[in-house]
């Protein structure tokens, strides 16, 4: 075969696109392929840009709204903290009454047992009394009809 027909073959296979044709669309369809692939490596990390902001701002509400919440339970554990220490004191003030009472309460209980051995003292005495009283008149009325205790002569 002579060169000019090696030329013919040539140029027809690249002029009439069969090889040549494919070699062409490979070389396109790879710039495109690799083009593709840069957008979509773009637009993935666009995506995950744009996810990674929402759930930060997300984070970021939610951390906001704990330490409001945290700051909320701060308050009331200190007023609960307030509210325990009065009520240690009124407890330690009732616990001091107490004690005064039941010492005064012994006291009047020690007053109670002297009044009663002293009006029991009294009771005796008067029942002495009163059988003395008795006797005494028994003996001036069995002394009227005595003669020796007559004082008119």
């Amino acid at each position: 075969m002579t060169p000019d027909i090696w030329a013919a073959i040539i140029a027809a296979a690249f002029g009439a696109g069969g090889l040549g044709a494919v070699i062409v669309g490979a070389i396109a369809r790879k710039g495109v392929t690799a083009a593709e692939a840069k957008k979509t490596q773009v637009d993935a990390a666009k995506i995950a840009a744009d996810s990674v902001h929402m759930l930060s701002e997300a984070y970021e509400r939610r951390l906001t709204a704990l330490g409001l919440r945290a700051d909320g339970l701060e308050g009331k554990v200190d007023k609960l903290e307030t509210k325990i220490s009065d009520m240690r004191e009124l407890l330690s003030d009732r616990e001091a009454l107490i004690l005064g009472l039941q010492k005064e309460n012994e006291d009047l209980q020690q007053q109670v047992d002297r009044l009663s051995t002293a009006v029991k003292a009294r009771d005796k005495r008067i029942r002495e009394l009163e059988k003395q009283v008795k006797e005494l008149i028994a003996r001036m009325n069995d002394g009227q009809d005595d003669p020796c205790l007559d004082t008119d002569d």
